[in-house]
């Protein structure tokens, strides 16, 4: 696990969630984005352009984790 996460990443990670999970519903995000994008706006709020990576929860963790990883292997969408 890295120590902190850019906010492009964070971006990055939303971005390959949507492109591979349908939405729970017709105007939501799935799960896994919706859990990165709840991060990705208080880090535009309080303008942050980095964070810790053990700020995240555990399921903002393994979203970024495997967004991550899947794009580094060439996986992603």
């Amino acid at each position: 696990m890295k120590a902190n996460y850019s906010i492009a990443e964070i971006e990055q990670a939303i971005n390959y969630w949507t492109g591979r999970q349908a939405a729970d519903s017709h105007w939501s995000l799935c799960q896994s984005a919706r859990a990165l994008a709840n991060i990705y706006g208080e880090m535009i709020y309080r303008r942050e352009t980095s964070i810790a990576a053990d700020a995240l929860d555990a399921e903002q963790s393994q979203a970024i984790e495997t967004a991550l990883h899947q794009m580094e292997l060439g996986l992603a969408p």
